[in-house]
C-alpha cells in the first residue's frame, strides 16, 4: 500500500505547516534545577507526557490513525479555524489536514491530496461540543464519523483550500440538522465543486478506502469520503444505488481509480453509467424519499389567503419521523449483509433516504396511530421545488405503482404518497388526505397513479440541466418544462405546483 509522500511529492513551499500536534507539542523544553535545558531520557518522557496532556484524547487518536497511513508526514499541511466552534465560531471542524498521497499509477490511482476533517467526532470528551461520551462498547464518538476528500494533483503543486471549505459546509449541515451521512448517500450541490466550470457538481459518499474505523477514548469513528460526481451519476444514484454508482466510477480508468480520487477536470460520467428511462412498467425503485423544498395547503384556498403548511411539526412528531426512518434503516441493516443495509436516512439537500421505511405500518406505530391531532382534508395543493418534483415520476412509477410509499421532507414538513393497499396509515381510500401538523399523507389510487404517470413524466427532465449528453440523440431530447407549472386532477381534488428554488420564499 502506498502511504507516504514518496517520490514525486510536490514541494509545499509557501504553505504554513500547522498541524494540531505541532501547534500544541512545541511547549518549552523542560529544564533542570539550575535552569539548563534538560536532555535526559527522564526529561524526554516528561515532555512527551506534557504533550499527551495538552492534546485532547479524541484528536490524538485520529492523528495517530493518520500517522499510520502517512508515517513520513507527521506534520501535514493544515487548515484551522480562527474562532473555535465552542467559542461561538461558525465552523464546526477544528482542523482539516491535507496529506500528500502518491497514489498507485500502475493501478490508475492518481497522485492526489487527501483531506481529513477533525471535529465531527468528539475530540475533547468534556461536553464543549458534543454530548458527554456514551461509555457503552461500540458507541460512536460525537457523530461517529469524520469526512475525507481526495483531490487529483493534476496540474496542482499545492493543495487548494476549496475542498476544506466544502467539508466545513457539510459539517455545518450535520451540526445544524443532526442528520448523519452514511456510505451510499448522495449530496446534490448544483454547482462546480471547485467554483469553476467543471462537470463535478455533486457528491457521493463512500467509506474511505485507506482510513479504517478507529476506536478513541470517546467512542468509535469511521471515515467517510466525499466523491465528486456528475449530474448524470447523481441521477443514477437517486434512481438506483449509490454503491453501484461508486463501483462504476471506481472501475472507470478515467475517473480516478479504485480510491475514488476526484478529478475536477473530468468532463464525462463513468462509461457504464447510463440513465435511459426504462420502458413501462418501471421496475421497483429503491429510493424511498428525499429532502426537498415543499409546502402544502388545503384544496381551493388561494396561496395569499391560506397560510402554507405549518412551519414546524410538534417536537414529538418530528422525533417520530426521525425514529421511523431510523427503524426502517435498522430493519434493512438486519436483513442485509451487504453495504446497502447502511443507507442514510437523510443527508444534504436532495440526499437519499434509500431503503428506509420498508413497511408503511411502521410509520403509524406509536403516538401517530389513533392520535386525535389527525386532520382529514377534502383536497390538497402540494408545492415542490424543481429537484423534488423531478423525482415525482419515480415516486409514482417506481414506488406507489409497486405498492410502496415515497416521502419528501424539509425540516419540519413532510409529504408522503401512499398506495391504497397500505395498512395502518392515517389516510385511507375513503379519506385520502390526512395531516398531523405539517406531516401530510396522500393516498394515490390506481386510476390516479396512471393519470399522474402520463402527466408528470416530463418532470424527470428537470434533473437534466447539469448532465452532459452521451449522444446526439440525447442532445435533441425535449427541454424540461417551463416553471412554474401546475398539474391538476379535479376529480381527486389534488393539485401539484412546481416552482424554481428562487420562487420559494
Amino acid at each position: 500500500m502506498s502511504t507516504g509522500s514518496g517520490t514525486g511529492a510536490p514541494p509545499p513551499s509557501g504553505l504554513v505547516r500547522s498541524s494540531a500536534l505541532s501547534f500544541v507539542a512545541p511547549a518549552q523544553l523542560p529544564t533542570t534545577a539550575d535552569g539548563v535545558p534538560g536532555n535526559s531520557q527522564d526529561m524526554d518522557r516528561e515532555q512527551i507526557n506534557q504533550t499527551d496532556r495538552l492534546v485532547p484524547a479524541g484528536l490524538k487518536a485520529l492523528c495517530e490513525t493518520c500517522s499510520r497511513l502517512y508515517p513520513d508526514q507527521p506534520n501535514p499541511l493544515q487548515v484551522t479555524t480562527r474562532l473555535k466552534y465552542w467559542l461561538g465560531g461558525h465552523d464546526p471542524l477544528d482542523y482539516i489536514s491535507m496529506y500528500w498521497n502518491p497514489g498507485k499509477p500502475e493501478e490508475n490511482i492518481l497522485p492526489h491530496w487527501h483531506y481529513v476533517s477533525f471535529g465531527l467526532s468528539d475530540l475533547h470528551g468534556d461536553g464543549r461540543v458534543h454530548p458527554p461520551p456514551d461509555p457503552s462498547p461500540g458507541a460512536p464518538s460525537g457523530y461517529g464519523f469524520e469526512l475525507t476528500f481526495r483531490l487529483s494533483a493534476e496540474g496542482v503543486t499545492q493543495p487548494p483550500l476549496w475542498p476544506a471549505a466544502l467539508l466545513q459546509a457539510l459539517a455545518r449541515y450535520v451540526f445544524t440538522t443532526g442528520n448523519k451521512l452514511c456510505a451510499g448517500d448522495h449530496i446534490s450541490w448544483h454547482r462546480a465543486l471547485d467554483g469553476g466550470a467543471g462537470r463535478l457538481r455533486h457528491l457521493l459518499v463512500a467509506a474511505d478506502p485507506q482510513l479504517r474505523d478507529t476506536n478513541t477514548a470517546h467512542g468509535s469513528v469511521s471515515f467517510l469520503q466525499m466523491v465528486g460526481c456528475t449530474g448524470r451519476e447523481l441521477k443514477a444514484a437517486q434512481r438506483g444505488s449509490g454503491f453501484e454508482v461508486l463501483k462504476l466510477i471506481s472501475e472507470d480508468t478515467n475517473c480516478g481509480g479504485s480510491w475514488l480520487v476526484s478529478r475536477v477536470n473530468r468532463r464525462t460520467s463513468a462509461r457504464a453509467v447510463r440513465l435511459r428511462r426504462p420502458p413501462p412498467p418501471a421496475p421497483p425503485a429503491q429510493l424511498a424519499g428525499v429532502s426537498a423544498r415543499l409546502r402544502w395547503q388545503p384544496w381551493g384556498e388561494p396561496p395569499d389567503e391560506q397560510p402554507a403548511s405549518p412551519s414546524n411539526l410538534p417536537p414529538s412528531v418530528e422525533q417520530q419521523i426521525k425514529e421511523t426512518l431510523q427503524r426502517g434503516l435498522n430493519t434493512m441493516t438486519a436483513d442485509r449483509s451487504g453495504p446497502e443495509g447502511h443507507m442514510s436516512t437523510d443527508s444534504f439537500e436532495m440526499s437519499s433516504m434509500e431503503r428506509a421505511l420498508p413497511q408503511i405500518p411502521e410509520v403509524m406505530q406509536g403516538s401517530w396511530r389513533g392520535e386525535p391531532m389527525v386532520e382529514y382534508l377534502d383536497g390538497v395543493h402540494i408545492v415542490l421545488n424543481a429537484e423534488g418534483a423531478s423525482l415525482l415520476p419515480l415516486a409514482i412509477d417506481g414506488r406507489v405503482s409497486h405498492g410502496s410509499h415515497f416521502t419528501w421532507r424539509e425540516c419540519g414538513r413532510a409529504v408522503t404518497l401512499l398506495p391504497p393497499a397500505v395498512g395502518g396509515a392515517a389516510a385511507t381510500p375513503s379519506r385520502p388526505y390526512a395531516a398531523q401538523g405539517s406531516w401530510l399523507q396522500v393516498i394515490i389510487p390506481k386510476e390516479l397513479a396512471a393519470d399522474m404517470s402520463a402527466q408528470v413524466a416530463s418532470l424527470a427532465r428537470l434533473a437534466d440541466t447539469d448532465s452532459e449528453p452521451d449522444s446526439e440523440e440525447e442532445t435533441e431530447q425535449k427541454d424540461p418544462p417551463t416553471l412554474p407549472t401546475t398539474f391538476t386532477w379535479p376529480k381527486h381534488r389534488l393539485k401539484i405546483t412546481v416552482l424554481s428554488d428562487s420562487e420559494f420564499l
